[in-house]
């Protein structure tokens, strides 16, 4: 069967942020591929967008991202049913807190995977799709802590410096074949129960900060629509990332390590 119109491939779009971004997508009219965990959350979304936006087209596959060759067979998915993706937006990922050690290794082996390795496959095996789709974009999915090395997140806060950096310089060898490549680097946003109880150990004051998913998604889109370079969705947020620039490294680790070790001891 083919299709003549282009398509938002959202990874992790069934919960969360990605089902967010999948709402604002759909809201202005683009047809959807949801790749998420074949779970019962991806075939009630897609289900839940069709009914609202009967005029777009929405597909889903659900698969591990997390397993090695998965980016190729989403790759492969979209070649075999010729979905013409136009964009590209890399939203699955995962973080845990805790003391660096006490963590299991293959954790972080599926964290570095699906954050890092599969978000940079996609964008392998896809630019040269979106490269006959311009105007095309790429959005990845960073942290605000891609500005604040977190102590008791150590291997979740590299991934994310990974993706900020990888980001930004792939932005600029795409810019001049009308693909565009943005970044996303929202604050805490409540999206599980882990990012609940986090918020809850910090007081008062980290709840001044904190999103939910909707307006996180409708900002993140708004702005990559926009070809914003650095995409960080709150004034608070914009603050802290403008600030975190601005305090002497070593003050800032000590503050920070005072600020997620509450944390850390209630686990």
């Amino acid at each position: 069967m083919k299709h003549t119109k282009n398509y938002t491939l959202i990874t992790g779009g069934s919960q969360g942020i990605g089902k967010a971004l999948a709402q604002s997508c759909a809201r202005r009219g683009m047809n959807l591929l949801l790749v998420a965990l074949e779970n019962e959350h991806l075939p009630k979304t897609a289900a839940e967008l069709k009914v609202a936006h009967p005029d777009i087209q929405v597909d889903s596959l659900g698969i591990n991202l997390a397993q090695k060759d998965a980016a190729k067979e989403v790759f492969e998915w979209c070649r075999k049913n010729d979905y013409q993706v136009n964009m590209l937006i890399n939203n699955a990922g995962f973080g845990r807190s805790g003391w660096f050690e006490k963590m299991p290794l293959e954790m972080y082996r599926t964290m570095i995977q699906l954050n890092n390795q599969t978000l940079f496959e996609l964008c392998y095996h896809f630019i040269p799709m979106l490269k006959q789709n311009q105007p095309a974009h790429i959005m990845n999915m960073s942290s605000l802590e891609a500005y604040l090395p977190t102590p008791y997140k150590a291997a979740y806060t590299a991934t994310k410096h990974f993706v900020f950096a990888y980001s930004l310089a792939l932005r600029e060898e795409l810019k001049q074949f009308g693909v565009n490549v943005s970044v996303l680097c929202p604050g805490s946003t409540i999206t599980n129960e882990d990012g609940l109880k986090r918020i809850e150990s910090q007081g008062r004051k980290a709840r001044l900060v904190v999103m939910m998913p909707e307006p996180v998604g409708e900002i993140a889109i708004s702005e990559l629509l926009n070809k914003k370079q650095i995409i960080i969705p709150g004034r608070v947020n914009k603050f802290i990332a403008f600030l975190s620039k601005r305090i002497p490294i070593r003050r800032k680790m000590r503050l920070l390590e005072k600020l997620f070790r509450s944390y850390v001891e209630k686990t």
